[in-house]
């Protein structure tokens, strides 16, 4: 599921929205209690996952789903990022103990999870899917085969052809050194010709779960955005607050000099014509993407890119070729610029470069485990062990080996 590309081509793909019938209120004796638990297809006595239902009223029977995937089958983890967001948007979460990287079956298991979902709560035939690293390639894939109304891809993107292939809002959402970050580059190097469909946000987090506020602001887009999200009296004034949060959060990052991000939270608002109406995004972001500020950043953002696909190739033709002598030096200065660089830019592609690192030594020792090599598993192994000395994965490997020999 782990995989890295910076791709050329931009395909348009074609809009498609949700719906939500409802929404939560202060807690009265008309409100059904909050559910979190953990519960098991009934088609499968091997699938459980997390649920988490919000306080809404009783006469709520067509909540949106959001299914959520953590990379490593942790569902209450996966669900857990999504919490405040669905009590605050009114929507059921699930997130399976079963589905990871690396899981053959996971399209059957997704069907099988939406399908208990609908059986079992009060939800209609709204779907979201999303997920961290490989379970945003994995809701990608899902979503590019099936009705979906939106996906939330953290940590990970895809290749041009199959965001093209999925038809409806995809929001990628991805930190500056995130070692994927490159799959997004592109695009956001090119904002006017960004496909249609997708969207972007920026954070400061490496490889891990985006913070829980930001994923809330994701999820409210999605569910906003539809000219029908929410059947209530006051759904003026929710999209309102929402929009003036949203302004507030441009002028924010732009007096912060975060331009290139406050220039996506634009583009991506000026995108649904419920938040365009409230506030002329579309000329906003025709601002910040054509000022010298951005112009200056991109260009930044673009060298840093260059410098770390030569990098990136230089290290992956010396994995089998190096010992580990040299590779502990490499390492060595590859933590000391991490710490030094001045430049943010470049800092970050140093990040960017050693998360490389990890993610090629895993997916090379997942290869020479399924063909048996020892020999090649114990040279990746050693510069895995070097690289990150704590990563369960390069423990869990190195047992691996132990068995085999």
């Amino acid at each position: 599921m782990r995989t890295f590309h910076l791709n050329l081509l931009l395909l348009l793909p074609v809009f498609c929205w949700a719906s939500v019938s409802c929404q939560s209120k202060e807690n009265t004796s008309d409100l059904k209690p909050i559910v979190d638990q953990v519960v098991t297809c009934k088609s499968n006595q091997q699938h459980s996952y997390q649920v988490f239902i919000p306080s809404v009223e009783k006469s709520c029977k067509n909540l949106p789903l959001l299914v959520v995937i953590d990379p490593h089958g942790d569902g209450k983890l996966a669900v857990s990022q999504f919490r405040d967001a669905a009590q605050k948007y009114s929507a059921v979460i699930v997130g399976s103990n079963l589905i990871k990287n690396n899981d053959a079956a996971y399209i059957q298991e997704l069907e099988e999870l939406v399908s208990d979902a609908r059986n079992r709560f009060p939800v209609g035939e709204t779907l979201f899917v999303g997920g961290f690293s490989g379970g945003a390639r994995m809701s990608i894939s899902y979503a590019a085969n099936h009705r979906v109304d939106g996906v939330i891809a953290c940590g990970a993107l895809a290749q041009p052809n199959q965001i093209a292939a999925v038809n409806c809002p995809l929001m990628a959402v991805l930190g500056m050194d995130d070692f994927n970050f490159s799959e997004a580059a592109q695009f956001i190097l090119n904002p006017l010709q960004m496909p249609a469909n997708l969207l972007v946000e920026i954070t400061n987090a490496s490889h891990s779960w985006p913070e829980k506020s930001l994923l809330a602001q994701v999820f409210g887009y999605m569910q906003l955005s539809a000219s029908n999200a929410f059947c209530i009296r006051d759904k003026e004034q929710i999209i309102k607050a929402y929009v003036d949060g949203q302004k507030n959060r441009i002028d924010s990052l732009v007096g912060e000099k975060e331009t290139i991000k406050a220039t996506m939270v634009a583009r991506n608002l000026s995108h649904s014509e419920q938040f365009e109406k409230s506030c002329y995004f579309a000329l906003l972001f025709k601002k910040l993407v054509q000022s010298e500020t951005c112009n200056a950043q991109m260009n930044e953002l673009l060298s840093s890119i260059k410098f770390e696909m030569k990098v990136r190739e230089d290290y992956y033709n010396a994995l089998l070729q190096k010992d580990s002598v040299w590779w502990k030096n490499e390492v060595d200065g590859l933590n000391s610029k991490i710490e030094t660089e001045p430049n943010v830019y470049t800092q970050m592609a140093y990040k960017r470069i050693k998360g490389f690192l990890g993610i090629v030594c895993y997916s090379l020792c997942n290869q020479f485990l399924r063909s048996n090599d020892v020999s090649k598993l114990e040279q990746v192994l050693t510069i895995y062990r070097i690289l990150e000395p704590a990563n369960p994965d390069m423990l869990n490997f190195t047992e691996e080996v132990q068995h085999l020999k």
